[in-house]
């Protein structure tokens, strides 16, 4: 029995050191004069969930890399539950480089914490598309459903940008579909119509009724995107063609494929 307790222990031991040899040898892989070597070396850091690796990549992080090299190991930080992460990804997620900026706000969204939220609002407004998309997508991912989000959204879709369409389409609800109704005309139709087509392909978007106004909406609009939307939702309610909302989509094609001949 005690010897077999020596061996375990000298397993432990010798694991515990292999371990530090490891991330002792990724770090110097990182500060290498080879990029690609240093990209690889942070990649493999990122992904061991032990305590010496979080603080291996802090302290890498505070030392200083190349963008390509920081990035992967923000990335890492995503699923680690240390209360230091937020911090750190909250700085990059202000970065000056849009790389840094866009794996930060990956990295915080799936991280359950009210202070997050505030961050990705702040991104929306980021001066580079794929950051503000990041963004949309996590907080579309993570349910917030604030009239802070909503707010912002809105203010982005009015602003020609494609990421606030799938976004709204997720978080939106009846107060959502009333608000676009009533912007009609001041955002651009295809956003609009793109957007209502969202709500409408949600199986938890309703009642019915609430599902005739958007068709109306939508029908108000003008553009290929909009009888596209229309012709979508005739298709989606193919095997319930006498629920209202699907009797006033076709109503509305076939008035418009009146008006074409």
């Amino acid at each position: 029995m005690m010897r077999t307790l020596v061996v375990v222990l000298c397993v432990a031991s010798l694991g515990g050191v292999a371990r530090a040899e490891d991330i002792a040898a990724l770090r110097t892989e990182i500060r290498g004069s080879s990029e690609a070597k240093a990209v690889e070396a942070a990649q493999k850091l990122a992904e061991d969930p032990s305590p010496p690796a979080m603080d291996a990549i802090l302290d890498e992080l505070s030392w200083g890399a190349s963008p390509k090299v920081e990035a992967e190991l923000i990335a890492g930080l995503s699923t680690r539950k240390d209360p230091r992460t937020l911090d750190v990804l909250s700085h990059y997620a202000q970065n000056r480089n849009s790389l840094l900026r866009k794996r930060a706000i990956n990295a915080l969204a799936p991280i359950q914490d009210p202070r997050v939220t505030p961050l990705l609002v702040a991104a929306l407004s980021d001066s580079v598309a794929d950051v503000r998309a990041a963004a949309a997508r996590a907080l579309a991912n993570r349910k917030e459903r604030s009239a802070q989000v909503e707010d912002a959204l809105v203010k982005l879709l009015a602003h020609k940008d494609e990421s606030a369409v799938t976004a709204l389409g997720t978080l939106g609800g009846p107060a959502t579909a009333r608000r676009l109704g009533e912007l009609t005309g001041q955002i651009p139709d295809s956003y609009l119509a793109n957007t209502f087509s969202e709500l409408l392909n949600r199986a938890d978007f309703g009642p019915d009724p609430l599902r005739v106004t958007v068709i109306k909406a939508i029908g108000k609009l003008t553009g290929p995107e909009s009888t596209a939307a229309l012709k979508d939702y005739i298709k989606a309610t193919e095997k319930d063609k006498d629920r209202p909302s699907s009797k006033e989509a076709r109503k509305l094609i076939e008035q418009r494929g009146a008006q074409d001949k």
